[in-house]
């Protein structure tokens, strides 16, 4: 059975500059890895020491469970390697479920 979700990601307390654009580059490496570059965004907060990354548009997914578990241990360990003190947090939405 496939599942329509939209992902939502926000890293947080990076340093400004360097390691902003280093974590920005981790994750959409991480994306394109596991084949979702063409739908999610990453983009950079520079000045505010933020990277997010999001999806426009639902992805399709089948066996959603252990699927997402491999991208939300991925991501965090895509954004621990380059930035071992940041905070990720990491949001899915259900977008088969009625309001």
């Amino acid at each position: 059975m496939s599942i329509s979700v939209g992902l939502s990601l926000d890293v947080s307390g990076l340093q400004t500059g360097e390691e902003t654009a280093r974590v920005a580059a981790a994750l959409t490496a991480f994306l394109t890895e596991h084949d979702l570059e063409r739908d999610v965004t990453v983009g950079e907060g520079a000045s505010a020491g933020q990277v997010s990354a999001w999806s426009e548009y639902p992805i399709i997914v089948t066996r959603f469970g252990s699927w997402a578990d491999k991208v939300e241990q991925g991501a965090h360990d895509t954004v621990r390697a380059v930035a071992p003190a940041a905070q990720v947090d990491l949001r899915w939405s259900f977008e088969d479920e009625d309001d």
